[in-house]
């Protein structure tokens, strides 16, 4: 399954990728100096069942 994240700028999108999957989606180092997400950014959860969740973390502006 996949799943995509959907918000304003600074909604906490990232933070909520980052607390289900324990990965910082957020890997350019402007992406760092400027505390926003740049980039589409992917993580993904192994599950008990053999079956891995997907999240795709969405820029919360335009570029």
């Amino acid at each position: 399954m996949i799943i995509g994240t959907a918000g304003h700028i600074d909604h906490g999108k990232t933070s909520l990728v980052r607390a289900l999957t324990g990965v910082d989606t957020d890997r350019l180092k402007e992406e760092k100096a400027r505390g926003i997400t740049i980039d589409l950014g992917f993580a993904y959860l192994p599950l008990e069942n053999s079956q891995t969740l997907g999240f795709i973390d969405v820029p919360g502006h335009e570029r």
